[in-house]
């Protein structure tokens, strides 16, 4: 098996050491790497490289066009390394390798081909001034930004924290979970093969301890933080000893909310996609239904019908459009989902005809009806292929059970009138409303959640500023002395 160490002030270290994890792939469940596992001594050094590097490297003073430049060529490797990436995470993480090749890679382009862009396109602000005083505000990075990224989009994920950060010139310790850590490591390396200098972008491989380590360090600056909403809290916890701000993109239980006014060759494609696609393993996965009653039996069986044509098997392979979980533990606890469902009242309704493979974290998609919305698979995120389904007879209806969650990350709405579905998407308590189309990114327009589903945002310049801290300078422009106490 091939090592992979950690990413250190422009070194690859720690394959050497005895600590190694091995990391799995999960559709055949055989080994797949060995991965240098974190100490707090690798942690304490990474932080030291980046605090080194803020303070002493020419990053954080390097000109908006230079740094936007070597963004410009991450992206521009980033392009030519896609298929090599694409199926780096197909075999870690399981996510099929055409969605990673047509969906994952070219966004993550985009990503930091946007943030190359904005690095001069951003100016402080001059304000209104009284006679003989000069006010201005600039925004300056944080420092040391400690990302903690989730298993589910192991490269994406990455880009999408990095690329902000880099761009207001901050350096960055990336920390991926420990199921899916290769092209993490992977990406550390491609920023220093695109000049980017040692120490701005660091990696350091482990699990929660480690995680724990990073947040709590008194040398990090900032912490952005993708994962779920449980592990979120815990940060926010340990970061109000400190306070360090905080950016949480965490859970969600997002509906897909449809209209029989819809175009059901445009919902059912949309509905199974958000359903199902990376086997229900995304945050904004729509995992829940809310149908309206009227076509509700129609709709139902053309989906079950489109869900029978999903391919399941090898992520490797092009034609895949289903692959495993990521883990035995994650198959595991979304099967406990499967036998709760029915034990709670609700119908199975369709389950993916067939036995489950001898070996691979696959788990069949599976359509509860007759849901309750109280009901724990209408209110856990469950990240596995289960879709629970609940009708409604009115747009007040299904605004009500759309909102009787905790989560508030996303939404999509089918629909073919457009003033309900703009009043639909004033009153879905979410971050995110898609109408008639469903998980599409711009990395130019604001990402983030609401209530348990997240604090900040992604994407455009809100997460620039995310990255950034404000800063206010008054110039007195006079020889006036301030005028107290005694003349």
């Amino acid at each position: 098996m091939k090592r992979y160490g950690h990413v250190i002030d422009g070194q690859e270290t720690g394959l050497s050491g005895s600590a190694f994890f091995v990391t799995t792939n999960p559709a055949t469940e055989e080994p797949l790497a060995e991965v240098a596992t974190g100490s707090p001594e690798d942690v304490d050094s990474a932080v030291r490289s980046a605090k080194q590097a803020f303070a002493q490297s020419a990053w954080r003073t390097l000109s908006p066009w230079d740094r936007g430049r070597l963004l410009n060529k991450v992206a521009e490797l980033l392009r030519q390394r896609t298929d090599e990436l694409a199926m780096l995470d197909a075999l870690d993480c399981g996510k099929p390798f055409k969605d990673n090749k047509y969906g994952d890679l070219p966004l993550c382009i985009r990503i930091f081909e946007y943030y190359a862009g904005v690095c001069d396109k951003y100016s402080g602000r001059v304000h209104p001034s009284e006679k003989g005083m000069f006010n201005f505000s600039i925004r300056e990075p944080y420092g040391v930004i400690a990302g903690i990224v989730p298993w589910n989009y192991p490269l994406l994920n990455c880009c999408i924290k990095l690329a902000p950060a880099l761009a207001a010139g901050n350096t960055v310790i990336l920390k991926m979970a420990e199921q899916t850590p290769l092209s993490a490591i992977e990406l550390g390396k491609l920023c220093l093969d695109a000049g980017i200098p040692p120490g701005v972008v660091n990696v350091v491989n482990g699990g929660p301890d480690v995680g724990a380590a990073l947040t709590l360090h008194p040398g990090i600056d900032k912490i952005s933080f993708t994962g779920s909403t449980e592990t979120g809290k815990q940060i926010l916890r340990g970061a109000a000893e400190r306070i360090v701000p905080v950016t949480l993109e965490l859970g969600g239980k997002s509906p897909a909310i449809v209209f029989a006014d819809c175009d059901l060759e445009q919902a059912i494609p949309g509905v199974l996609f958000s359903a199902f696609f990376n086997a229900g393993q995304i945050c904004t996965t729509g995992s829940r239904l809310l149908v309206e009653k009227s076509i509700a039996a129609q709709f139902l069986a053309k989906l079950a019908e489109a869900a029978d044509r999903l391919r399941i098997g090898d992520p490797c392979n092009e034609e895949t459009d289903l692959g495993p979980l990521v883990s035995r533990q994650q198959k595991d606890r979304v099967n406990e989902y499967l036998r709760v469902g029915e034990s709670e009242g609700s119908r199975l309704y369709y389950r993916r005809s067939g036995p489950d493979p001898a070996r691979g974290h696959f788990v069949r998609p599976a359509i509860f009806t007759q849901v309750e919305p109280g009901m724990k698979i209408a209110q856990e995120e469950i990240f596995g292929p289960v879709l629970a389904v609940m009708a409604f007879e009115s747009e007040a209806e299904a605004v009500e059970k759309a909102n009787s969650v905790a989560y508030g990350l996303a939404a999509s709405v089918w629909t073919r009138d457009l003033g309900r579905g703009l009043r639909m998407a004033h009153t879905i308590q979410a971050g995110t409303i898609w109408m008639n189309t469903v998980e599409y990114w711009d990395p130019s327009v604001p990402y983030g959640g609401q209530k348990q589903s997240g604090l900040g945002e992604d994407f455009g310049m809100a997460a620039y500023h995310t990255y950034t801290k404000p800063k206010s300078v008054f110039v007195n422009m006079t020889r006036n002395k301030l005028s107290w106490g005694p003349a």
